[in-house]
This record gives C-alpha cells, sequence and structure tokens, in this order.
C-alpha cells in the first residue's frame, strides 16, 4: 500500500516565509553588510517574496470575495506604510518607498487585469505597465509583479511555474551573474545573496494545494508584518 506524500500547506509555507522575512530584515537592519552573516541572512530571506507572489496569484483564484480580499490588502498596505518608514527611514512620514504589502496590492491588481476577459491585450498592456510603474515605488518593485505573473501564466501544472519562476528569477540575477563573470568579485560579493531566490521554485514544488491552519492564520502575515518593524525600528532607534 502507497503511502500518499503529505506535502507543505499554504499555511506552511507562509510562515516559513515570515521567518525567512523577519531573518532578512534584521540583518538588513542590525548585521554590517559586509559580513558573511548578512549574506547567509539576506540569502534566507530571498526565499518570501516569491512565495508571497505565489500566493497572490492562489489566493485571486480561491478568493470567494474578491472585494473583500482587495479591501484587506488596501487597508494593511496602508498601516504597513507607516510601519515600513519607520522601521526602514525612522519616521512614520517618509513617502521615499511604500512597504510590499502595497506592490503586493498591485500584484493582485496585475493578474485581476490578466484575467479579466472584457479588457484585450490592447488595454491589458498598457494597464499591467501602470501598475508596475506604480510598484517600483514600493519594496521589490515590478519584479514582484514579474514573479506573480510567471506563476500566473503557467498556472495549472506547478512544475512549469516552478520553471517559468525561474527564469524570471534569473532574469532578476543577470546582473549578478555579470559581476561574476567580469570579475568584479567586490560587487559580486556584495550580491551574492540574491541566488537566494532560486530556492521557493524548489520549495513550491512540495505545496500540496491546501490551506491548512484555521480562520486565525490568514492574518498573520498581514498583522506580522507591520508589527516586527515597528519592534526593529525600535530597538534600532532607541538602542544602537
Amino acid at each position: 500500500m502507497e503511502t500518499k506524500k503529505r506535502g507543505l500547506y499554504a499555511t506552511e509555507l507562509k510562515y516559513i516565509a515570515i521567518i525567512a522575512m523577519f531573518i532578512d530584515h534584521f540583518a538588513y537592519i542590525f548585521v554590517p553588510c559586509d559580513s558573511l552573516a548578512h549574506g547567509i541572512m539576506r540569502f534566507i530571506g530571498r526565499f518570501t517574496i516569491p512565495v508571497m507572489c505565489y500566493f497572490i496569484c492562489e489566493g485571486y483564484h480561491y478568493t470567494k470575495n474578491l472585494r473583500k480580499y482587495y479591501t484587506r490588502m488596501i487597508i494593511f498596505a496602508v498601516i504597513s506604510h507607516f510601519a515600513y518608514s519607520y522601521g526602514f527611514y525612522g519616521t512614520f512620514f517618509s513617502f521615499t518607498q511604500s512597504s510590499v504589502i502595497a506592490t503586493l496590492t498591485l500584484c493582485l491588481l496585475s493578474v485581476n487585469i490578466v484575467n479579466t476577459k472584457k479588457l484585450s491585450i490592447a488595454y491589458k498592456l498598457p494597464l499591467i505597465a501602470i501598475a508596475a510603474f506604480f510598484a517600483d515605488k514600493c519594496d521589490w518593485g515590478m519584479t514582484a509583479i514579474v514573479f506573480t505573473l510567471s506563476f500566473e501564466f503557467a498556472r495549472g501544472d506547478k512544475k512549469k511555474q516552478c520553471i517559468a519562476y525561474s527564469i524570471a528569477a534569473t532574469w532578476y540575477c543577470l546582473p549578478v551573474i555579470e559581476y561574476l563573470i567580469k570579475g568584479q568579485f567586490d560587487i559580486f560579493a556584495a550580491n551574492w545573496y540574491k541566488f537566494g531566490l532560486y530556492i521557493p521554485g524548489i520549495v513550491i514544488m512540495l505545496y500540496n494545494g491546501k490551506r491548512g491552519g484555521g480562520k486565525i492564520s490568514k492574518w498573520v502575515f498581514y498583522v506580522f508584518y507591520p508589527l516586527h518593524l515597528l519592534i526593529l525600528g525600535y530597538l534600532y532607534y532607541n538602542y544602537i
């Protein structure tokens, strides 16, 4: 009798992504950028954004109420902007860049545009370009939209999704590869951690297609994201 492989639930993947995000932000704020520890911690942190992009894609197709999904994303994007501003800029009112939740909201919009049958491609392309323009004012920028759409266009075949995503990750990592080829080892040493983006493409293959967790679990990321930035920012600006 064959034993079915359990795989990973969506909730478990998201919890791993949350831990990776915390490690990444802790390294960014507290760990010297020329240290090996900084590189390793940020390598681990590359796990987060592709996983979140993947579940934005999945969430669009599984949500029972798209309007509520948008509302939740927008509310927490606004809240998180001030936490992001404080955590990385030391003030609640910096508008240099907004948080990744704002970026993910634009990723959701991009998936929505792609799946709107009433729109022709002549409208879809400029609308996605506009979303990408605004995403570049946020953490991860248009790269997050590229990652999300790589999952969306290959949806229905997890293996193809991961291949499509890996191609997108390679596009993002091309400058780092170029530094290595050109022998610019000092710049490469400061950017090698970006290769951590390849890990999610492997781990997502373990996703079993089930949400897992309870009703509260879907709120964990939304609450943890601004909260951990406020705490890290407070510790840095008051004790370092």
